[in-house]
Parts: C-alpha cells; structure tokens; sequence
C-alpha cells in the first residue's frame, strides 16, 4: 500500500549523542544555531518566508510538554506576528471555501498527548485568548499508564528500534524489560478526565489514537479500533464531539487516511512541515513541531522549514548506513526537542 508522505517521518524527541563530549556537542550544536538563527533575522528571509507563506495560508504549530514560561515567551511573538484561530475555523474554510473568514496569518496551536503539565497552560490560553486543540491518548489520560516512550525500558531498548517493530513486538518487548504498557506506572504522566474537562473552556480536545502506538506498525483490525474507539472515548467522556485527528509521530499512509475519514474525522494532522491553503487535503494537515524549550530565536527559525529540510536531508543522506533509524548526528540541531514523538 503506498505510504503517505508522514510514513518518512523519524522521531521528534531528543537523542544521546554517543563518544566525546556531550557538552562540546551542544555548544557546537548552540554555535551553529545561534549562526542560523542570526542570518535569518538579520536576513529578513523569515519575515519575507511568512508574507510570502502564511499570510493566506494556515501555519499549525505542534508543541508536547512545554513549561508555561517557555509558551508564554512564544506566544507574545506569535501575537505580533500570526493572528489565532482554531481548527474548526480552519476545517470550516476547507469545507467552504471562505477562506475570507479567517484572519490573515492564521495560526492554530496544537498540543500532543494530553501531558500532565498542559493543564498549567490554561491561564495562558484565557490571556492570550487562543483556543488550542489538544490531542488525547484516550487509553492513557485519566489513567497512571505512562507514555511508553518515556519508560525506562524504552530508554534501555531505544525509542528509534521500538518505533520499527511490529506493534505486537514493541509491547511485548516493553513488558519483557519491566514496563508492560498497559500497567500503571509509578508517577502520573497524563491528565486526568477532571483536568480535561475544566479546561474545556479554552481547548478544544482531539483524538491521538488510544494508546500512541505507531499505526503504520499495527495490523489493519488493531490500526481501526486505535483510530477508531479513541473517538468513540472521548465524545463519551467529554460529551461533545471530537472532529479531529492527529497522527501518532507523524507517521501514516494511505490506510491510515482511510480509515480516518470513515471515522467521521473533519481534520487529521500530520508533521510534514509546511502551511495549509485550499490545497491542502484537510486529512493530511501540515504542521510545524516546535521544540517545547526552545528560545524565540530559533522558533523563528523554525517556522520557515528550514531545519525539517535540513532534517529531511540528513536523514536519506544516513538512511543506507543507519538501516533508516536518524542518525545519532542529525541531533537537536534539526530534531525538536520535546517530551513526545
């Protein structure tokens, strides 16, 4: 079957750099970005990017776990450059074909996950008066299950050879190392059912399937009932309905779309950088992953692709050497740092 543009996609958590320095590398890696970052503001190429991009076309940014002073630094420079709008504006637009109805450089924000920490985020949202779209793992939130990627057995076995292996292999090789994905772990990592639904007031909430599982890696049964149930889960416990969709590590193909649209899904959103017009098949949304500390500088940078392109580069540049896994030196550089993937 072929596999959309999303079934390239490789992590977008942070990686160990093996040999040397670790703290040479990252002042190499902070060298280099600062260099990047200078020239694109001095430049002007990032302004020039977003009159030319995203001025009538919808930017969508994807954030996982960020503290609340890093998204407030970021959102006072989003609010003098974007204008906030919500993914039922956008799906509204694609539906009609009002684009006129959106404000110019439109921006929707996104959070993947439902982290714990999100809910510390909902004063922000009032004081910059933005409604996010914050997608759930329906099996994980309102439970002590942790995000298997975050697991002490995932670190030992390599989050990289976890997402490659067939589901049913991944979730018995995390229980074999101690961390059985459908068992409690001992810290809460998620939001509670209580926390989602107090902050339905300024989020609105979409479906990330139920337990984050790689749905490229699951047979076509367990890839429906991922896609499927999440939703069925959510509207139940929420009451309301749940339209969009967001791809597990932005990885899908042709099946995967599929079966989202017979789902009911108005929206599914990818990590293939790059900005959503009329064009856009609204099942196969764009999005910029953001680094959940980065500085404004470099989310600046960030916005223009340039470093998904350097990414997308380095990645097929290592694929014959690395068996396809990204190569340990691509590093935070290009990779957004996040606590998702």
């Amino acid at each position: 079957m072929p596999r959309g543009r999303g079934a390239e996609r490789r992590s977008v958590s942070g990686s160990r750099h093996p040999g040397g320095s670790r703290t040479h590398r990252q002042e190499e890696e902070g060298t280099m970005k600062n260099t990047i970052a200078t020239l694109v503001r001095w430049s002007g190429f990032g302004a020039l990017q977003r009159f030319l991009k995203a001025r009538h076309a919808v930017t969508i940014v994807v954030y996982h776990d960020p503290t609340p002073e890093v998204l407030r630094e970021h959102l006072r420079w989003y609010a003098k450059h974007y204008s906030f709008t919500t993914l039922d504006a956008v799906a509204g637009a694609m539906e009609t074909g009002r684009w006129d109805r959106l404000p110019a450089y439109p921006l929707v924000i996104t959070l993947d996950d439902g982290h714990r920490n999100n809910t510390a985020l909902a004063a922000l949202f009032r004081e910059f008066d933005l409604r996010p779209t914050i997608y759930l793992c329906s099996g994980i939130v309102g439970t002590a299950r942790p995000y298997w990627w975050k697991t002490a057995a995932a670190d030992s076995i390599g989050v990289e050879r976890l997402k490659r292996v067939p589901d049913p292999e991944r979730r018995r090789l995390l229980a074999e190392a101690g961390d059985d994905p459908d068992r409690d772990g001992a810290d809460r990592q998620a939001m509670t059912w209580d926390e989602i639904a107090r902050m339905t007031d300024v989020a609105d909430y979409g479906a990330h399937t139920r337990t984050h599982p790689i749905l490229l890696r699951c047979d076509d049964r367990d890839c429906a009932d991922e896609i499927t149930l999440c939703r069925t889960e959510l509207e139940d416990r929420l009451g309301q309905p749940c339209r969009h969709f967001a791809f597990p590590n932005g990885d899908f193909s042709d099946r995967e779309v599929e079966e989202i649209r017979r789902a009911g899904y108005r929206t599914a959103r990818s990590i293939d950088p790059g900005w959503n017009d009329a064009a856009t098949d609204p099942l196969r949304l764009k999005a910029f992953p953001v680094s959940d500390d980065v500085t404004v500088d470099w989310l600046s940078v960030q916005l223009t692709g340039i470093p998904a392109w350097l990414r997308k580069r380095r990645t097929a540049a290592a694929d014959v050497s690395t068996g396809g896994a990204t190569p340990e030196w691509a590093g935070p550089m290009v990779k957004p740092k996040s606590a998702g993937i």
